[in-house]
């Protein structure tokens, strides 16, 4: 019985144990040019899309619930891919974060109350 807590303990020190810290990507921090340049990179394309959407849902789950409705609804107008498209060639110095961030108040502001 002891011998299993300390088999155990040392499974669970060692694989909290960064293996390629280095090779983690953070997306919202990736730039508007990096995203302009996506349709080189297919793989780059659909990892920032699908970053994009869920960063999108997240925020819809918290401030849908404040707000007591789903801002998402209102981008069915909207392309979300062709706004931050549009977004980033106007802004090509900010990050996709800040893309995401402007189109969450965009959403909001068109909501019917």
């Amino acid at each position: 019985m002891k011998n299993s807590f300390y088999i155990l303990m040392a499974i669970l020190a060692f694989s909290s144990m960064p293996g390629n810290a280095g090779a983690n990507t953070v997306l919202g921090s990736i730039s508007c040019k990096q995203w302009q340049d996506r349709q080189n990179k297919p793989a780059d394309a659909q990892a920032y899309t699908i970053w994009l959407n869920g960063y999108l849902s997240g925020a819809n789950a918290q401030y849908g619930d404040m707000l007591g409705r789903d801002f998402i609804k209102n981008s069915d107008k909207i392309s979300i891919v062709d706004w931050t498209d549009a977004y980033c060639k106007k802004h090509s110095e900010s990050q996709l974060e800040d893309s995401a961030n402007a189109l969450i108040k965009l959403l909001i502001k068109d909501l019917p109350f």
